[in-house]
């Protein structure tokens, strides 16, 4: 069953798709949304079709409108099938007429039960709409449609009477009818701003006619000719010839300045008519009206048919003696000259083309010249009329209207080089109002060509252009479709001033090139190049200043730059002043290095320093609050609960531990002066000297820590280092030269023993060498122990009894840095193993590390 269902929608839903005409099918709009206008009894949409996009009108007339209200009363079928008749006839009538002032039918006439539907081109508004204040869709100052305002102006109104003269003329001459409705609604208004006549309802042969007009009230006003737009053998006589329409086209004129009103003001009273075509000549709206164009309009409006202008003096009135309207009607006639003419015409167009609205250039010239761009002989003189409107376009205006037909320009293969060099110039306009991908795509592709041209002129202009787009490019086209073509026209240019072109074109570039590229390409093309011609050679000073001070590293400016500075400007054939410029951007450049590798190796320093910090932290020295603690304890003798425990040899219990006092030096000078303290660590060579004098060496200042332990710890690196009490030799003089028979780790003990000063800092802050405060003792041994351990600086040392004694005993002050002499030289077998040193007691490898030597 329900397939059963399923086949009659699909059948009714066939015959709904073959019973929809063909308006419907291929046209895309909504019947119900409102109209955005009316004309007579038509309602107005703007529709899309399906196929090609354009834009167009379709006109509907519903045919509820004979049930609606007061018009199911009063309109019998007799009057209805009228109504259809006048609908009809207008729709008929367009469809058959061809001229460029009538309104193009695109699709015709479709009749079905409910509605009559036509299409024609794109309409914007009638007349009626811009110039009756009682139709405008006013937000401020005019008629809006699709966001452009409409406020007629003095060209447009002479622009439209002359069009309208010419149908005119076009229907008496040619189609033998004469049109009995010329009324500001039948007066269209295109897309390009043309004004374009409808409303043919009424239209009907010459020489027919009959009975005297009567206004019928039970008939629709729409479905009426308006009384105050008839001639008077109309009104009175019933009769309507070609002369009657010059009558309407007076009327017309005069409506188009005040207001939509005619002078004949009678709102469809027969007697008003008669009263006011009395004193028509001195009519209030006549006084509205141009002085050049108020007498055509009164012989227009002449009560004898026989007396009123022709078609032909009305154009050629001083109304129209207009440069604007006459270039107008060159524009429109353009097909008909030849190439000279079109020619000429193209070069004095510019001239003008300021003084056009902004409107009617957009709408009506821009439109006329792009269609003129089909012919590629006359491109080089059309584009540049086209460029000055697309100037005045905002981005959306130039992507709707100049950009479709800009695109067949573009994509023209081997244009005039005249094109090129037009398209060229105006480059930074189109970066300007296209959208970048637009102009990516596009626009772009006329430049790689111009590049590559065989024309000097082009390629010339192609660089010229480059530096200003070259921040829209693409960093990858950039890099290779446009920075190749350029080095290819700079090494092969024969001519000097194009080698000098494409230094700039590459000066210019280099803003949005990589510093990579820059380094790779374009500093080894300057420095491969021969040409020793001033020109040349000042532009490259200038390419290399900037590079060096904006787009390159220090690096590349020491190695590479620099250097090459330096070789152009020692050239023979510079002058003093050229010169000197060299000197100046050499010692600018070298400022900047000399600069920024300050900074940077100041900057070296201090994290070499904060690396050194943490270093000695890592070795096992104590910070901030607790060297502060350690420090008040050796000097007061008294230390922190948890280090006595330590030292005390009882390590679970937290609270038997305390600080450990510095170590001293035994070899000290005990002449040694006193100096400053020194944030960081120092570090000297040993020093041996003969006479009484002790064997002077700079120390470091350490914590030392005691443990159970200890002693275990460092027996079981004894076989790399030895025992502390080998590390510490007897006090002695030392000889003027010493020839050792002691292994390397021995004697690595006995050069530089471990000392600690009074105070012991915070990490980082060791005090310098020759302190002269007596140096406090080592710790006594714990008790009932004989041998510990203390930890240093480079190890945990094994302290025995008979070791501790000796130290005590020689401990001296120590001796100022600046008198420790240089020391002497060490024989002695290899160190066993170079590459370790104790660390906490334990071996670190640290390659070939010999801190003494």
């Amino acid at each position: 069953m329900d397939s059963y269902f399923s086949k009659l929608r699909d059948l009714a839903s066939s015959a709904a798709s073959s019973i929809q005409g063909k308006i419907s099918r291929d046209y895309a709009f909504n019947l119900s949304h409102k109209p955005f206008g009316q004309s007579g009894l038509w309602s107005l949409y703007k529709a899309v079709r399906s196929k090609t996009g354009q834009t167009v009108t379709v006109w509907v007339f519903d045919k509820r409108y004979f049930e609606r209200g007061i018009n199911r009363q009063l309109l019998a079928a007799r009057e209805q099938a009228v109504v259809i008749d006048l609908l009809k006839n207008e729709a008929g009538q367009l469809t058959r007429l061809r001229h460029p002032s009538v309104l193009q039918v695109i699709e015709p006439l479709e009749e079905s039960r409910g509605s009559l539907m036509f299409v024609t081109e794109q309409v914007l508004a009638s007349l009626d709409d811009l110039v009756n204040p009682d139709h405008r869709q006013h937000a401020s100052g005019g008629y809006k449609v699709d966001g452009d305002v409409f406020d007629l102006d003095d060209f447009e109104i002479q622009k439209g009477l002359l069009q309208i003269s010419k149908v005119l003329a076009f229907l008496h001459e040619d189609a033998r009818i004469v049109h009995g409705n010329l009324v500001p609604a039948s007066v269209l208004i295109n897309a390009k701003g043309d004004w374009k006549l409808g409303g043919f309802g009424f239209a009907q042969a010459q020489g027919t006619g009959g009975g005297e007009y009567q206004y019928d009230y039970q008939m629709s006003a729409q479905t009426q000719r308006r009384l105050d737009f008839l001639a008077p053998e109309v009104v009175f006589d019933g009769k309507s010839h070609c002369a009657s329409d010059l009558f309407s086209l007076g009327c017309l004129a005069t409506a188009a300045y005040f207001n939509g009103r005619s002078p004949l003001d009678c709102r469809n009273d027969v007697g008003a008519y008669r009263r006011d075509l009395d004193r028509l000549s001195s009519s209030d709206a006549l006084a509205k009206v141009p002085e050049q164009l108020r007498d055509p309009v009164l012989a227009l409006l002449a009560v004898d048919p026989s007396h009123r202008l022709s078609l032909n003096e009305f154009q050629r009135s001083p109304y129209f003696d207009d440069i604007l309207v006459a270039a107008l009607r060159y524009l429109e006639s353009l097909a008909e000259q030849t190439m000279d003419q079109k020619i000429a015409f193209m070069r004095g167009l510019p001239k003008v083309l300021s003084k056009f609205p902004e409107r009617v250039l957009r709408r009506k010239i821009l439109p006329a010249l792009l269609d003129q761009t089909s012919d590629h002989a006359l491109l080089p003189y059309t584009l540049p009329n086209v460029f000055l409107i697309v100037e005045k376009l905002t981005e959306e205006s130039f992507s709707a209207l100049a950009l479709p037909g800009l695109k067949q320009v573009f994509a023209v293969v081997d244009p005039p080089p005249q094109t090129s060099i037009v398209i060229l110039d105006n480059m930074a306009l189109l970066q300007r109002k296209a959208r970048a991908d637009v102009f990516r795509s596009d626009v772009l592709p006329v430049v790689y060509s111009a590049l590559m041209s065989p024309v000097p002129q082009v390629q010339d202009k192609a660089l010229e252009a480059v530096p200003a787009i070259s921040d829209t490019m693409d960093a990858k086209d950039l890099k290779t479709q446009v920075l190749p073509r350029v080095q290819h026209l700079y090494t092969k240019a024969s001519v000097l001033s194009r080698k000098i072109c494409a230094l700039k074109c590459l000066h210019g570039m280099m803003k949005a090139l990589s510093e990579q590229t820059i380094i790779e390409h374009v500093i080894p093309l300057l420095r491969r190049t021969k040409t020793q011609e001033h020109g040349v050679i000042m532009a490259m000073l200038e390419m290399y200043e900037d590079m060096g001070m904006v787009f390159v590293e220090r690096g590349a400016v020491a190695k590479e730059i620099l250097p090459a500075l330096w070789t152009q400007a020692m050239n023979s054939g510079l002058d003093v002043e050229q010169f000197k410029r060299f000197l100046v951007a050499i010692r600018k450049l070298e400022e900047r290095v000399e600069r920024e590798q300050i900074k940077y190796l100041e900057k070296m320093d201090r994290g070499s320093h904060s690396k050194t910090v943490v270093n000695a932290e890592a070795w096992g020295f104590n910070d901030d609050e607790d060297n502060r603690g350690d420090n008040n304890a050796a000097q007061n003798g008294s230390g922190d609960s948890r280090f006595e425990t330590l030292v005390m040899g009882n390590i679970s219990s937290p609270s038997r531990r305390s600080k450990l006092a510095p170590l001293s030096n035994p070899l000290a000078d005990t002449s040694s002066t006193k100096t400053g303290s020194a944030s960081g660590w120092e570090w000297d060579s040993p020093t041996f000297s003969g006479g009484s004098g002790a064997n002077k060496n700079g120390l470091i200042a350490v914590e030392v820590d005691v443990t159970e332990s200890a002693s275990v710890a460092a027996q079981d690196d004894d076989d790399d280092f030895g025992s502390f009490g080998s590390f510490l030799p007897a006090p002695k003089p030392a000889p003027a030269s010493i020839t050792s028979t002691t292994p390397l780790s021995s004697r690595l003990r006995t050069t530089t023993p471990l000392a600690a000063t009074h105070s012991v800092g915070k990490l980082g802050s060791a005090t310098k060498l020759g302190n002269t405060a007596a140096p406090l003792p080592l710790p006594p041994p714990p008790p009932g122990k004989s041998n510990y351990s203390v930890n240093g600086a480079f190890g945990n040392m094994h302290v025995s009894a008979a070791t501790s004694s000796l130290i005590k005993t020689s401990m001296l002050p120590l001796a100022p840095l600046a008198s420790l002499a240089k020391p002497a030289t060490l024989s002695s077998p290899p160190l066993a193993s170079s590459s370790q040193k104790h660390v906490g007691g334990k071996a670190a490898n640290l390659g070939d590390f010999d801190p003494f030597a």
